[in-house]
């Protein structure tokens, strides 16, 4: 099979500190703190190397932070399937901070990233260009660092076309914008996102706003909606078979994990000119939904509870939009 790489532009060191009560403005002694390596495109790395499929991770790592994430990433009982390729960069990785409460409310603190250098951009894009194949996937998650121009995720796009590659983008605004008009393969914003960039009331909308722009696949994530894919010749939607409460923070990179595994067994069982059919690609929405779902069950972004995901994955069905 094609090798899947996952980009993460802005990674970070996610500290997760549980507590019983969330109370603002007074003081709280934490006794359970977690460190995991994170960013978005890295949370679905881990839940690939989960489900036992070996993925390349890219990005940009930089100072103390970015060498203890590297331990970490390495460190994974699942870490010998996930191959780091990351660009070193001068400026200091960013930490995420999650607050979890026994309710499983999530407060989530992301720094912004320090902002990369051309020269550091160039060396992620020749890597790119160097070590693509014909039928590679690209899945590039999550905001640019600082103040980094959305012109770099054009250029990512036609770095993996001249490839042979194909890239899902999940992002949002200018990024997602971008991302569109240059073509890109598939994008995967969530409802809120999709309003925000396009200004659009509904998610059919929306998709159809960014699906003019260029790009050739809308996935969305709905919440307790469900999962709805667009295309210009057919739209596909499936609702989760039971809801779960707890931290939605990584359900959002389980089911790219899951479009990710789908798209690439497409790609391995067809030509390389093929492009894959509305209801072929809709085919992924029941492991999307119940992974995504299975994801939430977890107090931890990059995990999932396999056990629901097996119960629920069966239940899930695809109807037309």
């Amino acid at each position: 099979m094609a090798a899947i790489w996952t980009l993460t532009p802005n990674p970070a060191l996610d500290i997760t500190h549980r507590i019983p009560k969330l109370n603002v403005g007074l003081p709280h002694r934490v006794e359970n703190v977690t460190v995991r390596p994170g960013g978005k495109g890295l949370n679905v790395s881990r839940v690939l190397a989960q489900l036992g499929v070996p993925t390349v991770a890219t990005g940009f790592l930089g100072g103390t932070n970015g060498a203890r994430l590297q331990e970490l990433l390495a460190d994974l009982n699942t870490g010998q399937l996930i191959t780091s390729r990351f660009i070193s960069t001068l400026g200091q990785t960013r930490l995420s901070l999650a607050v979890v409460d026994d309710d499983g409310e999530a407060t989530v603190f992301n720094e912004a990233g320090s902002t990369p250098s051309d020269t550091e951009w160039e060396g992620l894009l020749s890597l790119l260009a160097a070590s693509l194949q014909p039928g590679d996937l690209v899945a590039c998650s999550g905001s640019f660092p600082g103040s980094s121009s959305p012109s770099w995720m054009s250029r990512l796009v036609a770095c993996a076309h001249d490839a042979g590659a194909r890239i899902l983008v999940d992002a949002s605004g200018p990024i997602l914008v971008a991302a569109c008009e240059a073509g890109a393969d598939f994008v995967k914003p969530n409802d809120l996102e999709l309003k925000e960039t396009t200004g659009c009331d509904t998610v059919a909308e929306g998709a159809a706003q960014l699906l003019s722009k260029g790009v050739r696949v809308v996935i969305t994530s709905e919440g307790a909606a469900g999962m709805s894919v667009f295309t210009k010749t057919g739209a596909y939607r499936a609702k989760p078979a039971q809801l779960v409460s707890g931290n939605p923070t990584g359900a959002g990179d389980a089911s790219v994990a899951a479009w990710c595994k789908h798209l690439a067994q497409l790609f391995a069982d067809h030509e390389l000119a093929w492009a894959p059919s509305a209801a072929e690609i809709a085919a992924g929405l029941p492991t999307a939904v119940a992974l995504s779902g299975a994801a939430v069950a977890c107090p931890v972004a990059g995990e999932v509870d396999f056990e629901l995901y097996k119960t629920m994955e069966p239940k899930v069905k695809v109807e037309d939009y």
